[in-house]
């Protein structure tokens, strides 16, 4: 064809015109590619792409590279020499200098300008090999590591003791602030119920050891563990506020704390509290919570539903809701959850509701960054099993 260029250009494919004319020129979309070096499955795809008319191959495969032996005016072009390369498995220069009409200078100075692309050209007196590398990375990324450093919080967390009740796991409790002393963990957290109460659903009376309010604050105020150096931070529960205690208006919890000095009460239900006060800047909060109705089959749903209910821009960095006697962790909306488990083991009720609580506490250890963020957060869940021994 007299039209058919006599060097073709690099990506020439991307030109309709040239697609069509070069295909044609070599009778089949497979010589084409093979006397170009090029990719066949390319060639088609730039095909379709132009949408160019079919066509029907009808003519025989022709030598390859026979329409690269042009050099490039200031050179050898890049895409020839990699075409050669593809080809000629182990080619010396002055072999690929022969093959595309320049000199062995020439082939080097493309291999050159090959490397700086990120091609691999080994050139040795024996022959030539490509192969295909990822460029040199030269981005550079500044040090993050200091958003992750800040101040370590140890902190203490238990719920739902229930003292007074027959299932009170209240030995387990002793052995848990036995352990915060030997850690030497100042603070610890409880997310409400400290007492059973009375009259908190029908046939509790047979599932409780003392049946007055002024029993249990008694046993509350001697037999809840008291430890040196460790203060307990706190809200009332349900079984604390409601039943008998609700009807007159008593909160064993605040006569508790009136009582001892190694505790602090928060109110009933609900408080922020603001934790590491004094030893780190913008402390973060902590919001206890003793929630209200039963358990979601997925505990995460329940958390969900939870926090979804703090306004944005009022989000607290921890959520500890006790009650569920369940134990868990996970985030939700960049707010840290964890279900405190607690220090009953399955009462009838429980029985009755299909309820299997989590007795133990947890140590939560959090790194707090200078603005504020919790940028480590830690929970170490410590387990009791009924009727395991040791020794």
């Amino acid at each position: 064809m007299s039209d058919f260029p006599e060097t073709l250009p690099a990506a020439w494919w991307r030109s309709a015109t040239t697609l069509e004319l070069v295909v044609k020129h070599y009778g089949s979309m497979r010589s084409a590619a093979t006397a170009t070096g090029s990719d066949r499955d390319n060639l088609r795809k730039w095909w379709k792409r132009h949408e160019l008319p079919p066509f029907q191959p009808d003519a025989p495969d022709v030598t390859p590279l026979e329409h690269l032996s042009q050099p490039a005016p200031d050179g050898v072009d890049g895409e020839a020499l990699l075409a050669a390369l593809r080809k000629a498995k182990e080619a010396t220069v002055p072999e690929l200098a022969d093959l595309l009409d320049t000199s062995p200078s020439r082939i080097r100075q493309a291999a050159e300008r090959l490397r700086g692309e990120g091609y691999r050209i080994d050139l040795h007196e024996g022959g030539v090999r490509l192969e295909r590398i990822p460029p040199t990375k030269t981005t550079t990324h500044p040090d993050m590591l200091p958003l992750l450093d800040g101040k370590l919080m140890r902190i203490g967390v238990v719920s739902d003791t229930h003292q007074s009740s027959r299932e009170c796991a209240l030995d387990e409790l002793h052995s848990a602030y036995d352990w915060f002393e030997r850690e030497g963990v100042e603070t610890v957290l409880h997310a409400g119920d400290w007492t059973c109460g009375r009259g908190i659903f029908r046939g509790q009376d047979s599932e409780i050891v003392r049946h007055t309010l002024d029993a249990q604050l008694e046993h509350l105020v001697w037999e809840y563990p008291q430890r040196a150096g460790v203060k307990t931070i706190g809200i009332s529960g349900n079984h604390d506020l409601e039943g008998e205690a609700g009807r007159v208006g008593y909160d064993p919890v605040a006569a508790l704390a009136a009582r001892r000095s190694d505790i602090e009460y928060l109110g009933g239900y609900s408080a922020w509290v603001e934790v590491g006060s004094g030893q780190v800047d913008n402390a973060p909060y902590v919001h206890l919570l003793h929630g209200k109705g039963g358990m979601s089959y997925a505990y995460s749903y329940k958390a969900q539903k939870l926090v979804d209910g703090y306004p944005g821009g009022r989000k607290p960095a921890i959520l500890i809701p006790g009650h569920w006697h369940v134990r868990a962790a996970f985030e939700a909306r960049s707010v840290q959850v964890l279900f405190p488990g607690c220090f009953e083991w399955q009462s009838q009720f429980m029985q009755r509701l299909g309820l299997h609580p989590a007795v133990g506490f947890h140590l939560l250890e959090v790194v707090v960054g200078p603005d504020g963020s919790v940028v480590q957060f830690l929970p170490r869940w410590m387990r009791f099993y009924q009727g395991r021994v040791v020794g």
